[in-house]
């Protein structure tokens, strides 16, 4: 009888083990498929990233004319968007009167728009996380390359992957507009970026590149400037920045952002000799 009974317990005993076995070798392989889950731009369609030092501001379209959008955004000189890129993102058509947030560079260039009632912006922090996930990795705090400190909920999907990240190591950490983390990397510089560009999506078939010299003449259809090399080039530029690029006076400072056709088509004065 006592036999029985011990053979019953020894035998459940075995069972629970080897159940927990089952569990425990589940949970291990369900964990980190979700903490290796990687976000991309198709899982927010319609969102547009900012990159660290990016901002947006507002414009209404004031005119529509060759293939421009001219867009006044509250100051002196209004800025210019390509139509071509509205149609190709599927965002035509604009029309006179619209509304428009444009992303625009530290620099002060124009990198994206979209028109107002569009998905908002999702934006980029580089940082370093400051401490380990707080109670049940529903918010982590970051400090930013300022040395700012700022606690950002994150987000479920997102919480076992932050949570393994190591603590003050550079990071970078993708924002939701509703200020949530959904995904973030760690590593050097350069996987930083390679990160930063695969989320932004921002690898266009003709790159703008920017050209910063002395301005020599004054722009008729060209504009001649000296590159830091020191040597000449002249540059077509577009009719909508002759206006702006004539305010530039000789022998000035000044930005240019060439677009793929090799044409002058923004500018801008270096941080340190603006006005």
């Amino acid at each position: 009888m006592w036999f029985s009974t011990l053979s019953r317990l020894v035998f459940s005993t075995l069972a629970m083990i080897a159940m927990g076995s089952v569990l425990a070798a589940g949970l291990i392989m369900v964990i980190p498929s979700e903490a290796a889950e990687e976000t991309t731009p198709d899982d927010y369609p319609g969102h547009l990233v900012l990159l660290p030092g990016e901002r947006i501001v507002l414009g209404t379209v004031e005119e529509i004319a060759e293939g421009m959008l001219r867009v006044n955004i509250g100051e002196l000189e209004p800025r210019f968007l390509s139509l071509k890129r509205a149609i190709e993102q599927g965002e035509w058509p604009i029309k006179k009167g619209d509304r428009v947030e444009i992303a625009v560079s530290a620099e002060n260039f124009v990198v994206d728009y979209h028109p107002i009632n569009a998905p908002g912006w999702h934006r980029l922090i580089k940082g370093r996380l400051a401490q380990p996930l707080i109670v049940g990795y529903g918010w982590a705090v970051i400090r930013t390359e300022g040395g700012k400190e700022e606690a950002f909920a994150v987000q479920s999907l997102a919480r076992l992957k932050v949570a393994a990240m190591p603590i003050d190591v550079p990071a970078l950490f993708l924002i939701g507009e509703t200020n949530q983390i959904l995904d973030a990397t760690f590593g050097n510089e350069q996987d930083l970026q390679h990160h930063a560009q695969k989320w932004k999506r921002a690898v266009p078939t003709a790159p703008d590149r920017q050209l910063e010299g002395t301005l020599v003449k004054p722009p008729t259809i060209v504009v001649t400037i000296r590159g830091k090399d020191g040597k000449e080039q002249q540059y077509e530029v577009r009719p909508f920045v002759e206006e702006r690029l004539a305010k530039v006076p000789q022998n000035g400072d000044v930005i240019l952002l060439l677009d793929g056709e090799n044409k002058v088509t923004d500018l801008t004065v270096p941080l340190g000799k603006r006005k």
